[in-house]
C-alpha cells in the first residue's frame, strides 16, 4: 500500500468482515520468530492513525499442494515451487518479461529501513528498486512452473510442455 490507502475491516455493501490471507514457506529448521511478527503485523504507511493492524487468526500447515486452489506447490527442494496450468493466474509479483504471461506491470518499489546507510538511514528513507514485474491476476498462457524467490517474487523456470491428463 502506498500514499493513504486503507483496507476496510468489513465490505461497504453487506458489512462482511474482511480477510487476508496467504501463505509462508518456512525452511526446516528455521529459527525465525516469524509466528510472533505476525501477531503484531501491519501494513500501509498510516500506521501511526492504526491503519493496517492485521488481526492473526490462524497459522496452520499446508494440508494439500493447491493454493486457493489455482495453483499447485511442491516444497521438496531448496525453494517452493508452483505450478500453474494454461490460463492460470499469478498469485505473486513475476519480473518481466518472463514467460509466457498476459497482463498489467508495473514496477516494484519499496521504501526500507537501513541503519547502516549513513545518509538514508530512517525508517521508509531508502527506496529499494526491485524490478519490473507482472502484477498478481497477471494470466499465464501456458502451463507453467515458477520458483518462489526473495521477497516472495515468482521466477519462472519452465513451460510445461504437456498439462497432466494430456499426454498420449
Amino acid at each position: 500500500m502506498h500514499e493513504v490507502e486503507f483496507i476496510s475491516p468489513c465490505t461497504l455493501d453487506t458489512g462482511e468482515p474482511v480477510f487476508l490471507e496467504g501463505y509462508v514457506f518456512e525452511k526446516e529448521g528455521c529459527v525465525l520468530d516469524w509466528q510472533a511478527a505476525f501477531k503484531r503485523l501491519q501494513v500501509g504507511g498510516e500506521r501511526g492513525y492504526g491503519w493496517g493492524r492485521l488481526e492473526l487468526e490462524a497459522i496452520s500447515p499446508l494440508e494439500s499442494s493447491q493454493l486457493f486452489h489455482l495453483a499447485t506447490c511442491e516444497v521438496d527442494g531448496e525453494t517452493p515451487l508452483i505450478r500453474l496450468l494454461a490460463g492460470g493466474r499469478l498469485l505473486a509479483h513475476t519480473p518481466a518479461p518472463g514467460g509466457s504471461i498476459t497482463g498489467d506491470i508495473e514496477p516494484l518499489v519499496g521504501r526500507e529501513w537501513r541503519s547502516h546507510n549513513s545518509r538514508r538511514r530512517y525508517a521508509g528513507q531508502h527506496i529499494a528498486y526491485t524490478d519490473i514485474c507482472f502484477v498478481p491476476g497477471s494470466q499465464v498462457d501456458q502451463a507453467s512452473d515458477f520458483a518462489v524467490g526473495k521477497f516472495g517474487l515468482w521466477h519462472p523456470i519452465s513451460v510445461v510442455l504437456c498439462e497432466p491428463g494430456t499426454a498420449e
